[in-house]
């Protein structure tokens, strides 16, 4: 029998405002919900499909936060104070970083090409998150190393940078 291994994402919200970040999710990146989670008739999480992938909300322990010496996780006190930036793949970068910004998230980045030829953008979500909006290519072409010796002098985009 195969085995494959799968990956959720867990992102964590100030304790509180678990329904709000989820909402925002599904406005900003058309995330599914698919159940909550609650803990003491308090809600702790909710449970999300973007695309394909699981993503699952939760507020962070207030108990945790208290006492750092149990460590975290702990949610974002300001905008990219993280170690993790999630990445999207979009089929329309405007579209999704229009949406995005009318949800609520703030410019990280514009929209622009990277020196692979792809477009990128990055912004900071309500909670303090980064996400890297990266439009799909309809056809994956092979950058020859000619090419990438060109734009190896061209400044990186600080949205690869992070």
């Amino acid at each position: 029998m195969e085995h494959s291994i799968g990956v959720g994402l867990t992102v964590f919200v100030q304790h509180g405002r678990e329904q709000q970040a989820a909402d925002f999710y599904s406005e900003a990146f058309e995330a599914r919900q698919l159940r909550k989670h609650r803990v003491d008739g308090e809600l702790a999480g909710v449970e999300m499909l973007i695309g394909a992938t699981r993503v699952s909300v939760a507020g962070s322990n207030p108990r945790r936060e208290e006492e750092p010496s149990y460590g975290g996780p702990f949610f974002p006190k300001a905008a990219g104070a993280v170690s993790t930036i999630i990445q999207l793949t979009v089929p329309d970068i405007e579209a999704c970083f229009a949406q995005a910004i009318v949800a609520g998230a703030a410019l990280r980045d514009r929209v622009q090409t990277d020196v692979e030829g792809r477009r990128v953008a990055s912004l900071f979500d309500p909670f303090g998150h980064i996400w890297v909006l990266i439009e799909r290519q309809a056809e994956i072409t092979a950058v020859s190393s000619d090419q990438r010796a060109v734009h190896a002098d061209r400044p990186v985009s600080p949205a690869l940078r992070a």
